[in-house]
C-alpha cells in the first residue's frame, strides 16, 4: 500500500498531528512527517518532495499543513502537478481573525494545480486525513 507524507511548515504544527498520527496507527497506513519551510528553506522543499524520491519512498499522498497565509500547500501542488502523487492541503489559521486568510489562501490557488482542501483547522486536518486513508486505500 502507498504511504501518507505529512508536511508542515513549522516544528510548532507537529502538536497537532497528535490525534491524526494515532488514526493513521490504528488504519495501519504508514506515514512519515517532515517539517520544510517553503519561505525559510525552498532547496530542501524541492530535493525532499522531488518526485522520484517520493516514488522510491512510496508515497502516494503529500498532506501538507501550514498557519496562517498557507502557501504550503499550494507550493507543493504545483511542484508535485505532473506526478501521479496527490496533495491535499489544510491551512490551520492561529486566531479566529485568521480564518478567512487561512481558506482563501489554499483554495485560491491558479488554474490547473491540482490541491485538494478538506476545511481549515480541527476539523479540516480530520477531513483531510480521512480523504488521504480512503485515497490511499483505493
Amino acid at each position: 500500500m502507498k504511504r501518507l507524507l505529512i508536511v508542515t511548515g513549522s516544528k510548532n504544527d507537529i502538536p497537532l498531528l497528535t490525534d491524526t498520527k494515532k488514526y493513521l496507527k490504528k488504519e495501519k497506513i504508514g506515514f512519515d512527517v517532515k517539517v520544510i519551510s517553503c519561505h525559510r528553506d525552498i532547496k530542501g522543499l524541492v530535493t525532499e518532495l522531488d518526485p522520484k524520491r517520493l516514488a522510491k519512498e512510496n508515497v502516494g499522498v503529500v498532506l501538507a499543513i501550514a498557519h496562517s497565509v498557507a502557501n504550503l500547500p499550494a507550493i507543493i501542488a504545483g511542484y508535485l502537478k505532473e506526478s501521479p502523487i496527490h496533495v491535499i492541503g489544510v491551512g490551520i489559521p492561529k486566531t479566529d481573525i485568521d480564518k478567512l486568510s487561512s481558506l482563501l489562501s489554499v483554495i485560491s490557488i491558479p488554474k490547473g494545480i491540482p490541491l485538494l482542501n478538506a476545511g481549515i483547522g480541527e476539523v479540516g486536518l480530520l477531513n483531510a486525513v480521512l480523504c488521504c486513508v480512503k485515497i490511499l486505500r483505493a
